[in-house]
Order: structure tokens, then C-alpha cells, then sequence
């Protein structure tokens, strides 16, 4: 069985499964239908996926991105992934005889204002670093 057999398929959710892939490969005539979409972290670019390389984001959003702007009313649930600690990039933002958490920005997450999308890294606990905006900012309405 193929996924590509259900083209009207409005959920698809494959977290808690040993699916592998890359979200960069789902195109734009695949799932046209699609409103949920949650992939695993065995999928490159999947909810929870850990980038090896902070570099390596920037393309995964921009794929990710994409598929929102093709399909408006896909929802990503709780889409988030992060910087793998077996990455050269990783460090230790924090001292460790005092904190627990990492204050170095180690999580990657979509964010939305209004008709707005952008992304932006975080840390373990919450604390944002500046939004990368995908979408240009809204002009003006004029009077």
C-alpha cells in the first residue's frame, strides 16, 4: 500500500511510527487535501527531528513553509525540532553547577502573528531568540 493510493487523505499522522524520509520530497500535487500533517522524527524535517547542523534548518523551514503556502488550512501539530547534542554546533550555554538547562538556543519552532509566519530558535527554557520572518511584513492600507 502507498500513501499516494488516498489522494483525498485529510489526516495524516505518522509520528509514533518508523517512518523515514524527507519532507522536502512531499511535492505539490501530493495530499492536496491534506489539513493535519505530523511526521516523525525519523523524517528529515519530522516533528522532533534533531538537525546535525544549525545551517541545515533554514532549507527544512523553507520546505515546510512552502507546503503551508500551498495548502493554507494545513495545520503541522506541535511541529518543533532541535539541535542535536552530536552536533559540532551544539555548546553549553550554561554553567553547570547551577542550572540544569541549557541557555543556548537548542529548539527550532514555527511562529505565527496575524497572517505572518517566521521561525525562530529557543531555548530548553523557553527563551526566544530574535524571529526570522518568512513572509514579507504586511504594507499599509492606505486612507
Amino acid at each position: 500500500m502507498d500513501l499516494a493510493d488516498f489522494p483525498r487523505l485529510k489526516e495524516l499522522d505518522l509520528f509514533q511510527t518508523a517512518v523515514i524520509g524527507d519532507v522536502r520530497d512531499v511535492g505539490e500535487r501530493d495530499f492536496v487535501t491534506l489539513e493535519t500533517l505530523t511526521l516523525p522524527p525519523g523524517v528529515y524535517g519530522g516533528c522532533h527531528y534533531e538537525f546535525q547542523r544549525i545551517s541545515d534548518a533554514p532549507d527544512v523551514i523553507s520546505a515546510l513553509y512552502s507546503l503551508r503556502k500551498q495548502r493554507p488550512s494545513l495545520l503541522m501539530k506541535h511541529w518543533c525540532a532541535k539541535l542535536s547534542r552530536d552536533s559540532p554546533d551544539w555548546y553549553e550555554g550554561r554553567d553547570a553547577a547551577y542550572d540544569q538547562h541549557s541557555s543556548a538556543p537548542i529548539f527550532i519552532a514555527f511562529v505565527q502573528a496575524r497572517s505572518r509566519i517566521g521561525y525562530r530558535w529557543q531555548t530548553e527554557r523557553g527563551a526566544p531568540c530574535e524571529v526570522i520572518w518568512l513572509d514579507p511584513e504586511p504594507g499599509q492600507e492606505s486612507s
